[in-house]
């Protein structure tokens, strides 16, 4: 009895970050996006794919270091204050210039609504990103089911305008903002004191830097797919095919990353010691559980893209499936085993994994896909993630050898993650 209990606290939190990612993404797949594809065409609904993909470079980037910088601060026992608002302010600025090249480089139609919406969109999604944290400073997974239901209902609400407009923003902003207005009402991130600087204001101002650096690059290459094929193509109908025959990768992916959430809280909060074996397991786990992921998304792939986007966009997408679906899924797996390593390792290990993955994707990707179009993008991703899950991996390793010698593991170690996870448990 004792056992079964020393685990259903972490049991229960990884349900319910599943759940919440899970009907959110239902919701963007069975509804938002086939919606958004019938209405725009395939060409408009690239473009669209294109401009949601910048709004997640800034958005998503800026908004997950503020949210990472803040848990690895929990860890370091360091104030924050109103530290963190000041950061979000400064992220909001960024967006307005990030909007407006946005708007220059991919909307074949421009108009300054559109900038203000996007905009809007970049910073709201800002917000949200980082919100969030509210739940995993508590551990409060219920809570965070909830933050994500409310996303799911603020894009339905708001898609009566899309239908009507044909402005497919307008959902995602409403969406976005109801989020974090649940988090405004109900938690105490947003509280006073809103713009008090703590005494470790340029240690946490040097974090979220280093960490926003670090996402940005991460983000941009995880987006890089669609801007890559846009840029390279000018063929709205060609990113649609590609980001469809990778879309349930993407979507398992983000399964990872939910697990990513509950990892992150877990980890902030544990004072015990890691394992050259215990870190091995898990590598080793995320592997095989990307394999089995990769076979279950082909197998749905097939089944999911001809049913919600018809036979035309099937036979476009299908000979991708497999190798689309592998890329993806891989490099949301060495995103997990790197949440990992960032437990005891500096945060500029991420920043350097981040910038050299970059720069090979950067040398091979375009190259290949500029002779093999979509083939070589597909492969091109699949070969540099694997890359960057073998760099973490090692460096994970080597960072732990490094500890060990500094300071011997004890006999105890392991037995210490046991004790931490019954003490959150109860």
């Amino acid at each position: 009895m004792a056992e079964k209990k020393k685990y259903l606290g972490i049991a229960s939190d990884m349900i319910f970050s599943i759940a919440a990612v899970v009907v959110l993404n239902a919701v963007i797949q069975l509804f938002i996006y086939p919606s958004f594809n019938k209405r725009l065409g395939a060409a408009l609904y690239g473009e669209a794919i294109t401009v949601m993909s910048m709004v997640a470079v800034v958005g998503v980037g800026f908004g997950i270091a503020l949210n990472y910088s803040r848990m690895v601060m929990r860890t370091k026992k360091r104030a924050v204050k109103g530290d963190y608002n000041i950061f979000l302010l400064l992220a909001w600025l960024l967006c307005i210039p990030a909007a407006v090249l946005t708007e220059y480089l991919f909307a074949a139609q421009k108009s300054a609504l559109n900038t203000v919406c996007i905009a809007i969109l970049m910073i709201s999604t800002v917000a949200r990103y980082y919100s969030d944290v509210e739940f995993k400073l508590n551990i409060n997974y219920k809570g965070y089911f909830v933050y994500y239901v409310f996303i799911a209902v603020g894009y339905c609400l708001g898609m009566p305008i899309f239908f009507k407009t044909g402005n497919w923003l307008v959902p995602l902003i409403i969406g976005e903002i109801a989020a974090v207005a649940f988090t405004a009402v109900r938690g105490k991130l947003y509280r006073k004191p809103f713009f008090a600087r703590s005494e470790h204001f340029t240690d946490n101002a040097k974090s979220v830097g280093i960490l926003s650096l670090s996402y940005l690059a991460d983000t941009l290459m995880q987006n890089a797919d669609r801007l890559l094929l846009s840029g390279m193509t000018h063929d709205g109908a060609m990113v649609t095919t590609f980001y469809n025959a990778a879309l349930i990768g993407k979507v398992i992916a983000l399964l990872t990353t939910s697990l990513n959430s509950v990892l992150i809280g877990y980890l902030s909060k544990f004072e015990g010691k890691f394992t050259k074996k215990f870190f091995t397991i898990i590598a080793l786990a995320l592997l095989i559980l990307g394999i089995v992921a990769v076979a279950a998304c082909t197998v749905v792939s097939h089944i999911f893209i001809r049913l919600m986007y018809g036979e035309e966009i099937y036979e476009m997408c299908k000979p991708y499936f497999l190798i689309a679906n592998a890329g993806q899924v891989l490099y949301f797996i060495s995103g997990t085993i790197m949440v990992v390593v960032l437990r005891f390792a500096k945060e500029k290990y991420q920043m350097h994994i981040n910038i050299l993955y970059a720069v090979l994707y950067l040398a091979v990707v375009p190259a290949l896909t500029s002779v093999y179009q979509i083939w070589g993008l597909a492969w091109g991703i699949l070969a540099v993630n694997l890359i960057k899950y073998i760099v973490v991996y090692i460096i994970g390793i080597a960072q732990l050898s490094k500890r060990n010698k500094a300071e011997p593991a004890s006999a105890s170690g392991e037995k210490d993650f046991d004790v931490f996870i019954k003490d959150n448990s109860k």
